[in-house]
């Protein structure tokens, strides 16, 4: 499993959309991209739109506690959370293998000058993953 995902910071009907349902967004055009260029993926590609960030993080603890069982499947977790400005990299946390196979794939965003794999990845709502060593 492969999971894409970002959150809906704003509380309800208040402003904040930037902040992140932006990556919500993004994380959404993703797959749509994917799946419009007719590509089909290795893995199971997973969307995952959070909510309950700022009231503790409780959807990310609610889904971790419903699929931990399968942490096995889970190769990757992305999570955007710095809104919808020019990309320049990814920030990473994962193994030295992992990181050469992520620095690899960054390659292919050379074209639009997307290539830096940032030390350390977090995010509130894939850092149980990471914690239990999935990639992020």
């Amino acid at each position: 499993i492969v999971l894409v995902s970002g959150h809906l910071d704003s509380w309800d009907v208040g402003q904040g959309a930037m902040d992140d349902g932006g990556g919500a967004f993004i994380s959404w055009e993703a797959l749509s991209l994917i799946k419009d260029l007719g590509l089909r993926p290795k893995r199971t590609l997973r969307l995952v739109l959070w909510t309950g960030e700022e009231q503790g993080g409780i959807g990310a603890k609610q889904y971790y506690q419903l699929h931990k069982e399968n942490i096995s499947n889970f190769d990757i977790v992305m999570e955007s959370d710095e809104g919808t400005f020019k990309p320049s990299g990814l920030g990473f946390t994962g193994s030295a293998k992992a990181r050469d196979i992520m620095k690899e794939i960054m390659t292919l965003l050379q074209p639009i000058n997307v290539t830096d794999v940032y030390d350390n990845a977090d995010g509130t709502d894939i850092d149980y993953w990471m914690r239990d060593g999935v990639p992020g």
